[in-house]
Parts: structure tokens; sequence; C-alpha cells
């Protein structure tokens, strides 16, 4: 698939709502991490904004996602492939980064939210994060 049409097939992608999340796994800063509907495999990356990933498949306490878009690299277009795995394991959890062609995998130790109705810091997030603007 040529770089033409990978952009068209992110572009068009849909923005679903992150209201339906089971949780959140992220870092401590409150704020960088991912909301993960398990039902559907529904997956975002929060932060700054809130990005929409391809959906993440389960295989026992982990989930993973490769995302592959253009990004825009000064006056230039690049192609960003980033495979994510999201290990929620009780006590354990981690999120493990690999971006091909810069470098291995990069894990970081995480946390968990599943309080994503009322109250807790995935609810917080499902709230407040605006959807990155393309």
């Amino acid at each position: 698939m040529g770089l033409t049409a990978i952009a068209g097939a992110l572009s068009g992608t849909a923005y679903a709502g992150p209201e339906q999340s089971d949780v959140w796994v992220g870092l401590s800063d409150d704020v960088s991490g991912f909301l993960l509907d398990e039902d559907t495999g529904d997956l975002w990356m929060t932060g700054p904004c809130l990005k929409s990933l391809e959906p993440a498949q389960q295989s026992g306490s982990s989930w993973s996602s490769r995302t592959i878009e253009l990004v825009s690299i000064g006056r230039g277009y690049t192609q960003l492939d980033q495979h994510f795995v999201l290990d929620l394991s009780e006590g354990a959890a981690q999120i493990v980064v690999t971006s091909a062609g810069r470098g291995g995998a990069q894990a970081f130790p995480a946390r968990t939210d599943r309080d994503c109705s009322a109250g807790g810091l995935c609810a917080r997030l499902i709230q407040t994060q605006q959807a990155c603007q393309d």
C-alpha cells in the first residue's frame, strides 16, 4: 500500500467515542496513556489531545495495536509505524512501544484506572480530552 493510500485510510478513520472505555493505562503524569474498550478493542492515546488508534487485539492480559501513519517533518512527511503493547497485569502493568526503524522496544512501567464512569482518572480523561486535529 502506498503512502498516499495509507494517509487516505487514516484520515478517513472515524472518531469513535471513548466513553465506552473500560480502562486507562498510562504513565505517572496522569495524562499520557491509553483508553481501551475491552469489548471492542477500540483504543485511544491520551495526552495533549485524544488520538484514535487502530483497534487492539487481546492476548491474555495484554492488548496490542499497530498504527501506521504519515507525520509531518519540516516541509515533508515520513511514515511512522508504531506497535503498542499494553500489559494490564495486576501489579505489573506496563506499556511497550516499538517504532519500526527507530531502535528496539521501549518498556515503561504503567498504572491502570478502571473507574471510567464516575470520578476516577479514566472518567476525567474521557470527559476532558479533546480530539486531535489532523
